[in-house]
């Protein structure tokens, strides 16, 4: 029988859904902390540390881009309320608020260089881009109203799901007057015949608007189970509302991410993209039902999504329960993120340090000198070089300090802010996160090579020719190969053998089975490219 060859590996990603036997052989049955692209497996992006030891656990994080240019500020917000902004290396307080700590979500938007935070338990805050203010109550907004939800549309601040003077109104949209250039609206009175403030109620929507966000000219609002749509017409009615969709819905708030004039979406029960005429599942038969049966039901109201236009990916985040989690005991924030990459249309999975909420920012980790740099080995990402332009954007997280059942600090031992980036080709100045760091793992069962030799053929695997570069030795690839007689056989991966690609050229194995599989893990600190192998099998009879 002639060597089995496994190419292009970027290919179909990885496929949680389907029974192994009835996949290509190049797809994959479990990956974490990899990515797919240019015909290759290749090292996610890691979490460097940014700040660390923050003074609050932070919530929700919001990044802001004045209209001067620079660098980025950071705004952190704490489920007490308290708001801190991170900027140019440094964290200062930017006003605390009295409230009762609660894990409702927040939402961050910005308009006409204004930035808002909101949540449902008291009067939005603002503060003027550029500005070093602090943050205060919001100008113009009736004391007794509250909203699910605050965003910006056109030049319009539109309010979701609002409880005004104690009366509850989830399926209304609330929207302000016009705002003008670097101020807030004057008024919300939808009575005042001088301005275009209003209120709609979508009497045929069934559960209480979730949030909404922008796409192209529209605005799409979402409840658990409904899409609709609003759309400005000006004149009396200054916006017209119609129903898109009555089958889906979003998740939490904050699970809704626009890429090229369409709405990727984190669903109850899906994840699927839309422009706004179609819809469409981007995990059916992939890993909707591995994502939706590992969920933690109960911290759904963690759930967010965070783009990354760098690596034309999206992450879907969520507390998981998934046999691939990280070892995180103590620690009750998000663990995973499916990630989808919109270019190729593959999935991976990625592991996460209990984080709570992430945003983009051009933020600054500056070293100036040798004596600024805790260490000078390869946990410093960056270079003196990446840091002459300073202003790269990154995805940027918040992650919390998790505590055994005896209250002592556990992993993440510390409430931090991290930045996501390459490991060896990264421009983020800063160490990544040691204590959080978790290894790759990309696992393949129940090849059956069914093109090649009969399904009662006894398969033998003899040698394999691995394709792996590398940019420094820093560790050894984990392989393991394992056969099966039954499909419902679980594989022995415990048989481990380590490849070097700066010195060995192939792996003398030993596995044999009617399906084979085989398993990679890599701990090392490094970029890599996973090209595909060459294996030599054998068909040694029929069993």
């Amino acid at each position: 029988m002639p060597n089995a060859s496994l190419t292009n590996m970027s290919e179909t990603g990885v496929i949680t859904d389907i029974e192994p036997a009835n996949l290509p052989v190049n797809a994959f049955t479990r990956a974490k902390n990899v990515r797919f692209d240019e015909g290759s497996v290749q090292r996610a992006p890691l979490f460097y540390v940014v700040q660390n030891s923050l003074s609050v656990a932070p919530a929700f994080c919001f990044g802001i881009t004045t209209t001067t240019g620079g660098f980025s500020t950071v705004v952190l917000v704490s489920d007490t309320y308290d708001i801190d902004e991170f900027a140019n290396g440094s964290v200062s307080n930017k006003n605390s608020f009295t409230v009762s700590a609660t894990t409702e979500p927040f939402t961050g938007t910005s308009l006409a260089n204004v930035t808002y935070i909101n949540r449902v338990d008291r009067v939005p805050v603002f503060r003027l881009n550029g500005s070093n203010n602090n943050f205060v109550d919001l100008t113009n907004w009736p004391s007794n109203y509250r909203a699910n939800s605050l965003r910006a549309f056109g030049d319009f601040l539109l309010a979701l799901n609002t409880t005004e003077a104690g009366a509850t109104f989830p399926t209304r949209v609330r929207w302000s007057n016009l705002a003008l250039s670097n101020a807030v609206p004057d008024s919300w009175d939808a009575t005042d015949l001088t301005k275009s403030a209003g209120f709609n109620d979508l009497v045929q929507m069934r559960t209480p608007i979730v949030d909404g966000l922008p796409l192209a000219s529209n605005f799409i609002i979402y409840s658990s189970d409904q899409v609709w749509l609003a759309d400005f017409v000006g004149g009396t009615f200054v916006f017209s509302f119609r129903k898109l969709f009555g089958d889906c819905g979003v998740i939490n708030q904050n699970c809704i991410t626009e890429v090229a004039g369409k709405h990727y979406v984190f669903g109850t029960d899906d994840i699927y993209v839309h422009d706004a005429n179609s819809k469409n599942s981007i995990a059916d038969q992939k890993v909707k039902k591995y994502v939706f049966s590992t969920i933690d039901t109960g911290k759904t109201s963690l759930c967010f999504t965070q783009h990354n236009k760098k690596l034309n990916e999206i992450y879907f985040c969520y507390r998981s329960n998934d046999d691939m989690s990280v070892q995180d005991i103590g620690a009750d924030k998000c663990n995973r993120a499916a990630v989808y990459n919109y270019a190729n249309g593959t999935w991976s999975f990625m592991d996460l340090p209990n984080v709570t909420s992430a945003t983009t920012a051009a933020i600054s980790t500056i070293i100036t000198s040798y004596a600024n740099a805790s260490s000078l080995d390869y946990s410093i990402g960056g270079s003196y070089a990446s840091q002459e332009a300073g202003q790269d954007q990154h995805v940027v997280f918040v992650g919390n300090q998790a505590l055994d059942a005896a209250g002592n600090a556990a992993i993440p031992s510390t409430n931090r802010l991290y930045g996501l980036d390459d490991a060896d080709g990264g421009t983020l100045t800063a160490p990544f996160d040691t204590e959080s760091y978790e290894y790759i793992k990309l696992e393949r069962t129940g090849i059956d090579l069914d093109q090649m030799a009969s399904l009662n053929g006894y398969k033998v695997i003899t040698k394999v020719t691995p394709q792996i570069s590398g940019t420094q030795a820093r560790g050894t690839f984990n392989f393991a190969f394992a056969g099966n007689d039954l499909m419902s056989d679980a594989p022995d991966f415990s048989n481990i053998v380590n490849f070097d690609p700066l010195s060995q050229h192939k792996i003398d194995v030993r596995a044999s089975g009617r399906y084979l599989s085989y398993s990679l893990t890599y701990t090392a600190i490094m970029d890599f490219n996973f090209v595909g192998f060459d294996a030599e099998i054998k068909v040694t009879g029929r069993r």
